[in-house]
């Protein structure tokens, strides 16, 4: 290769020959840049004849270059030129991107964004949230393009499902897949506006569990379910006298019970705290029983391989059927399923003249608001010390009336 530079009739512009490479009719020449900043000369290559330049090409490079110095403001060398032409079009490919993902479809930003990026739920909650896309998200939203879902499609969804007997919580549980997928939209810069879930009118029910069992169907249960797995009988006894869900029951591992103290640490639960559960004589003999000669991590109601389990078994369903627990029973919150155990123990609490707040701190609940609805369960202390204020004052003190403003004494 040549290194020989030559002038141009453009200031500033140079270049040099391809010592064999041609262009056209003649050797390709590779320009540069020849020029003083602040009294130091700069000299900056720009490119071959080949890629496309021209000396004018470059000498317009220049005259910018040269402006900007003269302003003070701007790129004030080629390699500053370049970085900042390098940004804008990075800045504008971002933008193209982001246009043509706001430009899919519901169906499209889901495959593609959202549902890639679920790696930290559980197996259950992707099962049921896939099962909600397929039947219900992607048939109303599917085809619609992400950014001109609006109100008016949320509550003809909403009209839809009420329309299909779908219960307020779960019609709940569908939105907030759409106010999860449009909030993950949000955190990629596919859009900018606000959810319009948070404006869609919801029906409201009151969906909390209402049935809880006897004592006498307690013990029916448990002789059944002893009787066809003696696994199930265990998770079933751990709700019933422990108040567990069955998230924590599958989660708890030897190192978890210690039964010198009959406490059971329940680490990571809903409420996002650890708390404690304490033994009953049957617990305590369960654990010692389903603990032994395991090593401390391992789980007590291993799922095949050993993994942790992420349902309960059928089994509960099936001897419930047989017991006729839910027989002619319509409505979800009075039928018997694995959390009306935890229910149970709560409600037992309360009769027994357990504190609400007492009985807060056992479940788990973020707020004693939770727990008031077993409230109208407790004895009926209330009226009663209500009504005992009245042997405070003796008949005497007590028998005053006002009288002309004056206090006088009735008698």
């Amino acid at each position: 290769m040549a290194s020989v530079w030559t002038k141009t009739k453009f200031v500033g512009v140079r270049y040099r020959e391809h010592a064999t490479r041609r262009h056209g009719i003649r050797l390709d020449r590779y320009f540069a840049l020849n020029y003083k900043v602040i009294g130091k000369v700069k000299n900056e290559a720009v490119g071959w004849e080949s890629e496309g330049w021209t000396a004018e090409k470059a000498f317009n490079l220049l005259a910018t270059i040269r402006a900007n110095i003269k302003s003070g403001g701007g790129p004030q060398s080629l390699t500053e030129l370049r970085a900042e032409r390098q940004e804008k079009a990075e800045a504008k490919k971002v933008e193209q991107k982001a246009v043509a993902k706001a430009a899919m479809t519901f169906r499209e930003f889901w495959v593609a964004e959202y549902w890639p990026a679920q790696t930290l739920k559980t197996a259950l909650t992707l099962q049921t949230e896939d099962g909600y896309y397929r039947k219900w998200l992607l048939p109303a939203l599917g085809d619609i393009p992400l950014r001109h879902i609006d109100v008016a499609k949320l509550d003809a969804l909403t009209i839809h499902l009420v329309k299909s007997e779908k219960t307020p919580g779960t019609i709940a549980k569908i939105l907030g897949i759409v106010r999860q997928v449009w909030n993950h939209a949000v955190s990629r810069d596919v859009l900018n506006s606000p959810c319009p879930v948070k404006r869609v009118k919801k029906p409201r029910k009151d969906a909390a569990r209402q049935r809880f069992l006897t004592p006498e169907e307690a013990t029916k249960l448990l002789q059944a379910l002893r009787v066809r797995s003696q696994g199930v009988h265990d998770e079933a006894l751990l709700a019933l006298f422990c108040g567990l869900r069955a998230g924590e029951i599958h989660s708890l591992t030897v190192a978890d019970c210690t039964l010198a103290t009959q406490t059971i640490l329940l680490r990571d639960t809903k409420s996002g705290k650890n708390r404690y559960a304490y033994m009953a004589p049957e617990i305590e003999e369960m654990l010692a029983r389903r603990m032994q000669g395991k090593e401390p991590q391992a789980l007590l109601f291993p799922a095949e391989g050993g993994k942790v389990r992420q349902w309960v078994s059928s089994t509960f369903d099936r001897v419930v059927a047989e017991l006729g627990f839910n027989k002619g029973i319509t409505d979800a919150r009075q039928k018997v399923v694995f959390h009306s155990l935890r229910h149970t123990f709560a409600s037992w609490l309360v009769q027994r003249g357990t504190p609400i707040y007492e009985v807060a701190k056992l479940l788990g609940h973020s707020t004693v608001r939770m727990t008031e609805r077993y409230s109208h369960l407790a004895p009926d202390t209330v009226r009663q010390a209500a009504l005992g204020l009245g042997a405070i004052l003796d008949k005497k003190s007590a028998n005053v009336i006002e009288f002309r403003g004056k206090v006088k004494n009735a008698g």
